[in-house]
């Protein structure tokens, strides 16, 4: 499988006053695509701090970021923004900043430069891009809401839409649903299984709780400003003794 994102020896802190706070420490972890990994901590150990590295909007103090394969650190500003706005996808929570409908959240994405050589889409194949989308996830009917009148699930998912509507080769999942009782959160796994095995992407996210990630390839816990390997399903028939193994998923019956 390809690797489409990397940390490597990557340290992140900031400053308070005259002294310089260490919040990520030599922080190492890849994803590969059709995967998903994890990262699990408390409030304030980091986990957003670590999506923005990932999403290229905060710069690392130490160490190298690569998104598919191109370290962002060397990037020049409007380089890293068309390589992100391509390539990769992102679910907060946060919603728009201007008060337009889901159709219209979704296309602000679809309209975004691509890379390289590939122009943006017209009109008429964002409009088409959006409508795929929004029937995939099963929340057409939500096209013309606005984020207001969205339940929380909703909002979740018309995120979701807009992340993956240009197909990116990342998606940066953080926190989203900590706050959803179990059955929601795996009904938002199975969603992440489903854009990760359908559209090809690695997935990458960030939770307060174990349960919000049980179907992940890799789970790390973050401790002490670094990463401890909680679960890997990857090598499971040489798991360290300090590495606990989550269980495989189960097809539904």
């Amino acid at each position: 499988m390809r690797e489409v994102l990397l940390f490597d020896a990557v340290s992140k802190g900031f400053d308070r006053g005259r002294d310089h706070v260490p919040v990520l420490e030599d922080i190492s972890l890849s994803v590969n695509e059709g995967e998903i990994v994890a990262v699990v901590g408390g409030g304030g150990q980091g986990k957003t701090t670590l999506m923005r590295l990932a999403s290229g909007t905060l710069p690392a103090d130490r160490g190298r970021i690569c998104v598919t394969g191109i370290d962002m650190s060397p990037l020049k500003d409007r380089q890293r923004q068309r390589l992100l706005a391509s390539e990769v996808g992102i679910v907060t929570g946060t919603g728009p900043a201007l008060p337009v409908c889901v159709r219209e959240f979704v296309e602000m994405k679809a309209a975004a430069p691509r890379t390289g050589w590939r122009r943006r889409h017209s009109r008429r194949d964002r409009r088409s891009m959006t409508t795929a989308i929004l029937d995939e996830l099963g929340i057409t009917e939500c096209a013309d809401m606005r984020w207001q009148d969205l339940s929380d699930w909703e909002r979740v998912i018309a995120e979701l839409a807009q992340a993956l509507v240009v197909r990116p080769r990342v998606l940066l999942v953080d926190a989203v649903t900590d706050n959803f009782g179990l059955r929601q959160k795996e009904a938002a796994m199975a969603l992440l299984e489903d854009a990760a095995r359908q559209h090809g992407c690695g997935v990458f996210m960030a939770a307060s709780d174990h349960e919000s990630v049980l179907r992940s390839v890799r789970v790390w816990q973050l401790h002490r400003r670094r990463l401890e390997l909680w679960a890997n399903h990857d090598v499971a028939e040489t798991l360290d003794a300090d590495v606990i193994p989550l269980p495989k998923r189960r097809d539904a019956q």
